[in-house]
């Protein structure tokens, strides 16, 4: 009777390391596609960044911000001729 005892105990606890085997690999596995997942979600932030970094670069340029002054805006460049000096209104009332 402890033959037969220790035989079922024996089977039991086996195909209990089996299953808990099983749902180790497959926690692995899921794990492992999260982390793929996750790494390529990272790859394309990255490469948001990038492009987001050159199009800022490309908008503090001096030749492209003077470009999208004239032609979006409208503005001209200023001629000397054309600045008038303001007094202060501290000057103007001891005046």
């Amino acid at each position: 009777m402890k033959r037969l005892t220790f035989i079922v105990l024996f089977v039991g606890i086996n195909i209990l390391f089996i299953f808990l085997q099983i749902h180790k690999q497959s926690q692995i596995t899921k794990v492992s596609y999260q982390n793929q997942r996750k790494k390529m979600e990272l790859d394309t932030l990255i490469q948001q960044k990038e492009a987001v970094t050159n199009q800022l670069q490309v908008l503090k340029n001096p030749a492209s911000v003077k470009k999208y002054a004239t032609n979006r805006l409208n503005m001209k460049k200023t001629r000397l001729n054309q600045i008038k000096l303001l007094a202060d209104q501290a000057t103007i009332d001891h005046e």
